[in-house]
C-alpha cells in the first residue's frame, strides 16, 4: 500500500466494510467456478498447451501471498518447479531474464498495478504466456491475458484486502488442479464443501474472538509462524494486523523464526501458531514451545497441541493444500475486531489506499 488521503468512514461505523466482506467471502467462492466456466477451460487449455517447465508467478502485497501459496502447490501437484519474479527488474532496470519454457500467472486485486503490467510484458517477451487472476475483467492484466480468471469477489470497498485474496487461493488452487486432470465439477464441490465449513467457523468465531481480542488488545508485537502452505496465510495474516492496526507484526516460516526473528520475542509478544495443516506442524509447535520459554502469549490457529495456548480449530479435516483458505479467516477477524478495540477504523488504515500503483 502506498499513501493517500483517508475515505470517509462507511456507514455503520468502524470496520463495517471489513466484518462485511469477511462474512461474504463463502458465498463469493461458490461463484468462483460455475459463472465462468468457458474462462476455465481456456485457462487450463492455455497452461497445458505450453508444456511448462516452469511456472512464474507475478504478484505483489496480499497478492504475492497467494502466489507463494502457488509457489508450493505447483511442484507438490505438478511437479514442475515455480517462482516468485522480481516486478523490479522490469520496471526499474528494464531487465527481462532467460527464462526455460514455462507459463506465468498474474495475481492482482485490480490488475492495475504499472510494475505488474510491465513485469507480464517482459515475461511475454521471453516466451512466457499469460494467465491472469484479477477482480476486474477491465484491467490492463486481464486485457493483456492470454486467458484470464475472474475472481468475481465484487467490489472490494475495504482497504485491507480480504475476499479478493481467499479468492485468489481458490484461483491458484483451482487452476493447478485442473491442469492436472481434476475435473472443475468435483472442484466446484469441493469449494461448496470449504464455504459451509467456513460459514460455520465464522459463526463460530462471532463469540469466540471476543475474550481473545480483550485478551492481546495491547500488544504491540506479533509473529505469525507456519510452515510449508501455511507460509502464504502467516504473511497475510501478519500484513493484515499490521494494516488495520499498526502493530509491528511478521509471518515467518517457522524453520526461518527459529533463526533470528526469536531473537525479538519476549513477555508481551503474541505467537500466533498455525497448526492446521499436518505437514510442518511439529517444526510450528516446536517453535511456540520455545517462544513460551521467552514470555510469549501463544494464539495456535489449529487443533490444541500447543501446551498453554489459546485455540481456535479452523480447518479440521480439511486437505492440507485447502487450510490456509480457512486459517486466515481467524486472522482476518481478529485484525478488524483488534483495530476497532484499539480505537481505530480498520476500513480506512491511515496512509493507506485501496489500490498500489507500484512503479
Amino acid at each position: 500500500m502506498s499513501g493517500g488521503a483517508m475515505a470517509p468512514a462507511a456507514p455503520g461505523g468502524p470496520g463495517a466494510l471489513m466484518r462485511a466482506e469477511i462474512a461474504e467471502q463463502p458465498a463469493r467462492w461458490r461463484d468462483l467456478i460455475p459463472t465462468q466456466r468457458p474462462a476455465w477451460e481456456a485457462a487450463v487449455d492455455a497452461v497445458r498447451a505450453a508444456s511448462p517447465q516452469l511456472v512464474a508467478f507475478v504478484a505483489r502485497g496480499s497478492s504475492d501471498h497467494a502466489a507463494i501459496y502457488g509457489q508450493y502447490l505447483v511442484p507438490y501437484v505438478l511437479g514442475r518447479p515455480a517462482l516468485l519474479t522480481t516486478p523490479s527488474l522490469h520496471s526499474v532496470l528494464g531487465v527481462t531474464p532467460a527464462y526455460p519454457a514455462g507459463v506465468q500467472v498474474a495475481i492482482s486485486q485490480s490488475g492495475r498495478s504499472p510494475d505488474l503490467v510491465a513485469t507480464a510484458v517482459g515475461l511475454r517477451s521471453a516466451g512466457l504466456p499469460l494467465v491472469s487472476i484479477t477482480n476486474d475483467a477491465a484491467s490492463g492484466l486481464a486485457r493483456l491475458a492470454d486467458a484470464h480468471l475472474d475472481l468475481v469477489a465484487g467490489p472490494e470497498r475495504s482497504v485491507a484486502a480480504t475476499k479478493s485474496y481467499t479468492a485468489e487461493l481458490l484461483a491458484v488452487h483451482t487452476l493447478v488442479r485442473a491442469v492436472a486432470g481434476d475435473g472443475l465439477v468435483r472442484l466446484a464441490e469441493e469449494i461448496d464443501e470449504l464455504a459451509l465449513r467456513a460459514e460455520r467457523l465464522l459463526e463460530r468465531l462471532a463469540s469466540e474472538i471476543a475474550p481473545i481480542v480483550e485478551a492481546v488488545a495491547g500488544v504491540e508485537r506479533v509473529l505469525v509462524v507456519g510452515r510449508g502452505v501455511s507460509m502464504a496465510s502467516a504473511k497475510e495474516g501478519a500484513l493484515k494486523l499490521m494494516e488495520t492496526s499498526g502493530i509491528a507484526a511478521s509471518g515467518w516460516s517457522a524453520a526461518d523464526a527459529a533463526h533470528g526473528p526469536l531473537g525479538q520475542v519476549d513477555v508481551g509478544t503474541l505467537v500466533i501458531a498455525l497448526t492446521g495443516a499436518s505437514s510442518g506442524r511439529a517444526s510450528v509447535v516446536e517453535f511456540a514451545a520455545a517462544a513460551q520459554v521467552r514470555g510469549a502469549r501463544i494464539l495456535e490457529v489449529g487443533p490444541a497441541v500447543v501446551a498453554g495456548s489459546t485455540s481456535i480449530d479452523a480447518a479440521a479435516e480439511v486437505p492440507d493444500e485447502l487450510v490456509p483458505v480457512l486459517e486466515v479467516l481467524p486472522l482476518q477477524v481478529l485484525a478488524a475486531e483488534l483495530s476497532v478495540r484499539r480505537g481505530l477504523d480498520p476500513d480506512r488504515p491511515a496512509g493507506l489506499r485501496k489500490v498500489t500503483l507500484t512503479r
